[in-house]
């Protein structure tokens, strides 16, 4: 199981969970576009999204920082 969690800038905050990879990829794709991973969390292109996960690593998911 993968979690994912996103926040906005304005505070709105929400969670998915998946089973595979790819579900996270395109959901994190979907809310992000392609996000810049940093140490552990990663940041939409325009700033207003933020997502951490766990059940995998970023690279893993086929982001490295």
């Amino acid at each position: 199981m993968i979690t994912l969690w996103f926040n906005t800038i304005d505070h709105q905050e929400w969670t998915e969970q998946m089973d595979t990879v790819e579900q996270a990829v395109s959901v994190i794709q979907y809310y992000m576009g392609t996000p810049e991973v940093g140490a552990g969390y990663a940041v939409s292109g325009d700033g207003i999204v933020t997502c951490y996960i766990e059940g995998a690593t970023w690279e893993e998911l086929g982001y490295g920082y």
